[in-house]
């Protein structure tokens, strides 16, 4: 569910997964190692002759151990860690397969020691509940004076065309999660703060209300939107936002100052983030205003920086009952910039057990308002979330951080072995029922 991109579906993984490689490790599926050897495996896929190895903190370049894999017979490679000499925390294991024809192939293996225990900068602000209040004033303020378009209905057999050319999804990839098998379309708007108008399609099953609600939130950029015909035909009043006050359907998008390009520091509330945040918060209040949503079940998900937004609706509005985020991105900003000052520096981050406080300048600042983990304390309803231990986008450092600080007991973490930047249709099926037993 956390996939929405308007675009055909696709069959190659994101990197950095390579077809070559396959990691795994017989003592910890998730590749989550508490005490001991933590033993990884890597199989190669072709004819080869030996493989190297080097082992670096997560989004670190410059590794602090390198070793020689141990060769198997049946084209495996064993590496042993000893995490006796490692800190809490994330790491890249980077692997160079020799072909044995002088053709190396290079490989990447994400796991955690002790990510329970994973010291995290504590940067959240002291105003921080004072600032996003005067913020939601702001928001309340602001008269939806909602808009309705023109309602188009699908067949089972469209839902299935559309998700193939137009959703990047498979054609029915959840049969037994169906609770109906037509449902009716049309674009919705609603004012937000600094003027906007805000776009986005709504999706739900045709048959009697009041049905769950579902705010799906986009990742990053400015691009059309789906119609999300598969949340409703699993039964839920779905809307896929555009986040940005453009339409859903334009033919071109213009890039945004403050959000692609010269980001705003100073002062912290004219931020671009401050607004768009707003922007899918407000969408939550068209979701209570429509008398066809049952408002004790909404829901909200989303990848990437719709995973990120994700946490924080659900932090800013109470009425959000459960959220998914997926390969939630722009968490534990502190250690992302700590590992852009070593790699500059070429160190390899060994000589610092915790994650150092980030300098005191107006960028990191203003992005302390803002970085998802500081949020995560203020989420208080079910949540569930992954990680692709291999994703250099929405990397585990960030994502875990998140995780560890959410505010809620009801909550659980599906790390995916191998996984980078990406979609898995078994993560979506398991939200779904996940989903289903949270509403009873």
């Amino acid at each position: 569910m956390e996939i929405n991109l308007n675009r055909p579906y696709g069959l190659q993984p994101s990197p950095p997964a390579v077809d070559e490689l396959t990691f795994f490790s017989r003592q910890s599926k998730d590749m989550l190692f508490t005490d001991g050897i933590a033993e990884i495996t890597c199989h190669a896929g072709i004819h080869s002759v030996g493989m190297t190895w080097n082992l670096c903190r997560n989004m670190f370049k410059t590794p602090f151990a390198i070793g020689i894999a141990v060769p198997e017979v049946d084209n495996n490679y064993t590496i042993e860690i000893d995490t006796d000499k490692l800190y809490p925390g994330f790491y890249d294991l980077r692997v160079t397969l020799d072909a044995g024809n002088g053709t190396t192939i290079n490989g990447v293996c994400g796991f955690g020691y002790k990510s329970e225990q994973m010291p995290i900068a504590d940067t959240r602000p002291a105003d921080f509940n004072d600032f996003w209040k005067v913020a939601l004033a702001e928001l309340a303020a602001v008269p939806l004076n909602a808009k309705t378009g023109t309602v188009k209905h699908f067949n089972a057999e469209e839902i299935n065309d559309y998700n193939l050319a137009s959703a990047a999804m498979p054609a029915d990839y959840d049969p037994s999660g169906h609770k109906c098998e037509e449902v009716e379309a049309f674009k919705i708007e609603f004012s937000s703060v600094k003027g906007k108008r805000i776009f986005g399609w709504l999706a739900k099953p045709v048959g009697n209300s009041p049905f769950p609600a579902m705010l799906v939130l986009p990742g990053a950029g400015c691009d059309s939107r789906p119609i999300p015909l598969e949340h409703a035909r699993h039964g839920y009043l779905a809307i896929d936002l555009q986040v940005h006050g453009q339409d859903v359907d334009q033919k071109k998008y213009e890039e945004i100052c403050g959000y692609n390009y010269d980001p705003i520091y100073e002062p912290i509330k004219d931020n671009y983030f401050r607004r768009m945040y707003l922007n899918a918060v407000q969408a939550v209040n068209y979701l209570l205003s429509r008398p066809d949503v049952d408002a004790n079940r909404i829901a909200v998900v989303g990848g990437s920086q719709g995973g990120r937004l994700s946490v924080i609706v659900a932090a800013l509005h109470p009425k959000v009952k459960a959220i998914v985020p997926a390969i939630a991105h722009y968490g534990n900003l502190p250690h992302l910039k700590w590992a852009e000052k070593c790699n500059a520096l070429q160190g390899d981050g060994m000589d610092f057990i915790g994650t150092p406080m980030p300098d005191a300048n107006p960028e990191n600042i203003c992005c302390a308002y803002y970085d998802v983990m500081n949020f995560a304390p203020d989420v208080k309803c079910p949540t569930l979330m992954n990680a692709g231990m291999i994703d250099p986008v929405s990397y585990t450092s960030g994502v875990f951080a998140i995780y560890n600080r959410l505010g809620t007991a009801n909550k659980s973490m599906i790390p995916i072995s191998g996984f980078a930047h990406d979609w898995s249709a078994e993560f979506d099926r398991s939200a779904w029922r996940w989903l289903d037993k949270i509403w009873g």
